[in-house]
């Protein structure tokens, strides 16, 4: 009965996943200038300075929002580098009918998986330790996630918030989450 019951909130999920990105579709082609997935242009960070990248990925379902930041020393070279995401602790699926528990960390697919969108700002040192310090506050205490009311995109929203960026809704698939993002806070 309980694999029954998963099978068809998986299957829920993914229907709604995919009418999502239906329904978004043309605002996404909209946000990527022309180009499917990935928004074009990256800014480069300068040497001996800090960043940030709020970064989409695909996932089982819609895909999932994280950020990676770090320093790049004198040469050009990152030399320090951080990720860290709303990670569900449990089955994604339950988090559609209620809320479950999850944790601010690394996920492996954060590495295995090109981003299918880039949002990259250089850090003053002063906006660096500001981030570096709400992501440790974030991970030292319990979070719950929804897929509704408290997703990995709310986790971005939370960290642009301490930038003073702009920031669009949460009920967005990541990848039209992070390229509105870009276009509300172009630099």
């Amino acid at each position: 009965m309980e694999r029954s019951v998963r099978r068809v909130a998986s299957a829920l999920l993914r229907v709604g996943a995919v009418a999502i990105s239906l329904i978004v579709s043309p605002l996404h082609s909209a946000l990527a200038g022309g180009q499917p997935q990935i928004y074009a242009r990256v800014e480069s960070v300068a040497p001996g300075s800090y960043f940030i990248d709020f970064r989409a990925r695909p996932s089982s379902y819609i895909g999932h929002t994280f950020i990676v930041y770090g320093r790049v020393d004198a040469d050009g070279r990152v030399a320090e580098l951080h990720y860290a995401g709303l990670i569900p602790e449990r089955e994604a699926w339950e988090g559609l009918f209620v809320p479950i528990e999850a944790s601010v960390r690394q996920y492996k697919d954060d590495t295995k998986y090109l981003p299918t969108a880039i949002y990259r700002i250089q850090l003053s040192p002063a906006e660096y330790q500001r981030v570096a310090r709400r992501v440790r506050l974030l991970q030292a205490n319990e979070h719950l996630w929804h897929v509704i009311f408290q997703n990995c995109n709310s986790f971005a929203i939370d960290i642009a918030g301490v930038l003073g960026l702009g920031r669009p809704p949460s009920l967005l698939p990541p990848s039209v989450w992070v390229g509105m993002l870009r276009a509300l806070n172009q630099r």
